[in-house]
């Protein structure tokens, strides 16, 4: 089981490293848990967009060079069963 399944379930515990993980998670799993459709997706979709905020506020360097439009951060969700990459759209605030 990943983190982010740990952290969907409510009542399963996650121990060692996971455990730090799960409780890294939680904050974007509660964002989602009472959105429709499935849980565990939206809760990936929106860890990646945390991160993505994340890394754009990020000093110094980082959010000096978003600013200064010389980089752009993109969000994605790599799937390990199939290969496939989807990039996850950003709110116009992150961008």
């Amino acid at each position: 089981m990943g983190s982010i399944e740990y952290a969907t379930e409510k009542g399963t515990e996650a121990t060692g490293h996971i455990g730090s993980l799960v409780e890294a998670i939680k904050p974007a799993v509660d964002k989602v848990r009472k959105q429709p459709g499935d849980l565990l997706d939206n809760a990936i979709k929106s860890n990646v967009k945390m991160i993505v905020q994340k890394l754009h506020s990020s000093k110094p360097i980082l959010e000096k060079l978003v600013k200064k439009d010389t980089l752009k951060i993109v969000g994605a969700r790599y799937d390990l069963d199939d290969g496939t990459v989807e990039i996850v759209p950003q709110s116009k605030s992150t961008e």
